[in-house]
């Protein structure tokens, strides 16, 4: 309920804002005697980017047939003088130097012309002077560095820099969106191409995270929300194409430039995205949710696996990731919760610093010290949320606690015992399985304290999980110790049939003990367990019992399985509430 209130308090104060901007622009324009046209909904203000400046670029009229026809008109002159300057460099009256030279400038000429029509004569004009600069500029680049030589790889790249900046430029300035789409667009056409063409990765993933960057920029500022999603997405594949040439057998790129890149696109887009959450005070949006967890799996998974492959540096990464993953803790707790009150930058911060610290513990600690730790801060993490009853705590209680398991091998041997084949021989339960199994009673019994309400309605599915958990672990260890002792052969190994209605059995006086815990209201999630199990318990009859099991145990497991099916559902049943008279 706390968070409701903090948000809704906070969704009030910025309305309340945004109300006063409008009136006294609306003041303003009544004073100057402007006409005021019918108000339009703002996309920004639906992702909570409310101090981006609304500015709109001058009046544009939609040309006509005639307009039309002159605008492509001056298109195909201004394309035959570039096509004169490549006339001229074929036959050799320019040299390559200079026509690729005359050729750029006079693409540039065209920007230039692009910024003057949008002040003039209107947005139209100033699209297709840019259009005209995309058109001869990018091929131009393109030619220049893979057939004349002029321009090497880096310097093409930079080239390419330098033409959709000075595009962007004119863009933001004037106010016009489809020439930063036209730019943004030819540059990565032009990037991929080259790549393609010369086999050179670096300088280009350097161009394309740099302009993602900047478009990521201009969507704070000017509210062109779209423009970001493409270079963003591109920038992350060719980021990820890097990372492929880096492992190859015979590797294409050093290890150690290939690392830097990794790093250098999660590091600009988080710190980015830092600046505009914890700076600017804003709430974090749909692309820069997307974009983390993007660049986290493309930079960080991807210099991990680079690391592991050459063997060096994993250690200084590992320990880097783990003192960002305190570090995101402590701002979600003590900037964002305790002051800023933004749920979903809590959410936010918390998922980076679960995903750095488990990055980091793999990195740098043994399986064993791994498994300890992600226990402590399963535990760690359900005591808070018995202390403070907020959501993503029990959920870190039960990502870690997943974790544990599986770094343990805890849930590939309780599955072994449940439903696999038998071991030859069989193996008792380990140490880190008790260990696991402790934890997760413990985890378990913190996860269902709380009082009604929102935040207890929420943790349902990961107190389910919790629980799934430490019921699964515990019918592994319990089938894990008896069966030796049960259906033992002198060579260590489990008669096959013993083993299975020992497994029936164990699953079954589960479902009872669940169906009975079910009934209270502190282990409601432990009900959703029981019919699934009758379920299972059946289907493993048929495939498992009845082609392995002998008649005298065969019997037991029906009558245990038939015991369950009557009880089950009994004890399932809330109790039922005492009446006084």
């Amino acid at each position: 309920m706390t968070d409701r209130l903090s948000l809704l308090e906070d969704k009030v104060e910025r309305l309340s804002s945004i109300i006063e901007s409008l009136q006294a622009r609306l003041g303003a324009l009544e004073r100057a005697g402007v006409a005021l046209p019918a108000a339009q909904p703002s996309e920004a203000s639906a992702l909570d980017d409310r101090s981006a400046p609304v500015e709109r670029g001058p009046a544009v009229e939609r040309p006509d047939l005639v307009g039309v026809l002159s605008l492509l008109g001056r298109l195909f002159i201004v394309l035959g003088g570039a096509f004169l300057l490549r006339a001229m460099t074929d036959n050799g009256t320019l040299p390559p130097a200079a026509g690729v030279g005359a050729g750029l400038l006079y693409a540039m000429a065209w920007t230039v012309a692009a910024g003057r029509a949008a002040s003039a004569r209107g947005g139209w004009v100033a699209t297709f002077h840019g259009l005209a600069t995309a058109i001869i500029g990018f091929p131009l680049i393109w030619e220049a560095t893979t057939r004349f030589g002029v321009l090497t790889p880096a310097m093409g790249a930079m080239a390419l820099t330098v033409f959709v900046a000075a595009m962007l430029t004119v863009a933001c300035w004037r106010r016009q969106h489809i020439l930063a789409w036209v730019a943004a667009i030819s540059s990565m056409v032009a990037s991929i191409v080259m790549i393609a063409s010369t086999s050179v990765v670096v300088p280009f993933a350097l161009h394309l995270i740099g302009l993602g960057i900047v478009t990521l920029w201009i969507g704070y500022q000017l509210n062109w929300l779209a423009l970001r999603w493409p270079v963003a997405i591109v920038a992350n594949l060719v980021v990820v194409g890097l990372t492929t040439r880096a492992l190859a057998p015979q590797p294409q790129e050093p290890a150690g430039v290939t690392v830097a890149i990794q790093l250098l696109l999660v590091g600009l887009y988080l710190a980015s995205i830092g600046v505009r959450t914890l700076v600017r005070d804003r709430n974090v949006i749909p692309f820069e949710v997307f974009q983390a967890m993007a660049s986290l799996v493309v930079g960080v998974g991807g210099a991990v696996l680079v690391l592991r492959a050459t063997g060096t540096g994993a250690v200084v990464l590992g320990y880097s990731t783990i003192v960002f993953g305190v570090a995101c803790y402590a701002v979600a707790f003590a900037f964002i919760d305790r002051r800023q009150k933004r749920a979903r930058n809590v959410y936010f911060y918390t998922s980076l610093a679960l995903i750095f610290l488990v990055t980091g513990c793999v990195l740098v600690m043994s399986q064993a010290d791994t498994v300890v730790t992600w226990l402590v801060l399963a535990i760690g993490a359900a005591l808070a949320w018995s202390r403070a009853f907020r959501l993503f705590m029990l959920l870190h209680a039960a990502a870690y606690l997943l974790a544990a398991d599986l770094a343990a091998g805890v849930l590939g041997y309780s599955t072994a015992a449940l439903a696999g084949r038998a071991p030859q021989p069989w193996l008792l339960p380990s140490t880190g399985m008790i260990a696991a199994l402790l934890t997760a009673a413990a985890v378990a019994w913190l996860a269902t304290t709380g009082e009604a309400g929102e935040p207890a309605r929420y943790a349902r599915a990961p107190r389910f999980l919790i629980l799934l958990l430490g019921a699964w672990v515990a019918g592994g260890t319990v089938v894990g110790y008896l069966a030796p002792l049960i259906g033992g052969l002198p060579a260590a190994g489990v008669d096959p049939g013993v083993l299975a209605t020992l497994r029936t059995a164990v699953l079954a006086v589960s479902t009872l003990i669940l169906a009975w815990a079910g009934r209270r209201d502190r282990f409601a999630e432990c009900g959703w367990l029981v019919y699934p199990l009758l379920i299972g318990i059946g289907l493993k009859m048929i495939s498992e019992d009845f082609t392995r099991s002998r008649p005298a145990t065969l019997f037991v497991a029906l009558a245990v399985y038939g015991a369950a099916l009557i009880l089950a559902p009994r004890l399932k049943r809330p109790k039922p509430a005492h009446t006084s008279v």
